[in-house]
């Protein structure tokens, strides 16, 4: 599978997410983990379903708190933590959630101008090379790696809480 055709399928399926998914921010890990399962379970590559930092401009606009120790936790999942997650395919980033969030009430006008400089205020999700976007300013940082069942518990939390449309 080339590059170009790995793009144009998670293409259609960050369509069928974003339309399905409820428009709220803070939702990058479960848009994250639906997005790792559906490439996982239909296309021939790797991903890597994580959660890190990320900077724009030099500018922090997440930093990384480890999620899998509250994972074991039985409430305050996500309310408490302070952390962003998103899918790698090799050198690629997806992240579904993203402007959901920096474009929403909950976001400085700072952060959001720092987004504006660089990406259309419309846009509906970020997928990039890793190497362009840190050439734009913006770094993503992985550093720590979300498992299968890790992503299976944040799906069926999402449709728990009724952030799925169906």
């Amino acid at each position: 599978m080339t590059q170009n055709e790995l793009v144009q399928e998670v293409l259609y399926m960050a369509e069928n997410i974003t339309q399905n998914f409820k428009p709220v921010d803070g939702s990058c890990l479960y848009m994250s983990a639906i997005l790792a399962a559906m490439i996982n379970d239909h296309l021939p590559v790797a991903t890597r379903f994580v959660t890190g930092s990320l900077s724009v401009a030099g500018s922090k606009i997440f930093a990384h708190h480890p999620i899998k120790p509250k994972l074991n936790q039985k409430s305050g999942l996500i309310a408490q933590w302070d952390g962003h997650a998103w899918v790698e395919v090799d050198d690629l980033i997806f992240d579904l959630s993203i402007f959901r969030t920096v474009f929403s009430t909950a976001a400085s006008p700072h952060i959001q101008t720092l987004f504006e400089e660089r990406f259309d205020r419309g846009t509906a999700y970020l997928i990039g090379q890793n190497h362009k976007l840190i050439e734009m300013g913006v770094e993503y940082t992985s550093l720590e790696l979300l498992s299968d069942d890790d992503a299976t518990i944040f799906i069926q939390n999402a449709d728990r809480i009724g952030l799925i449309n169906g």
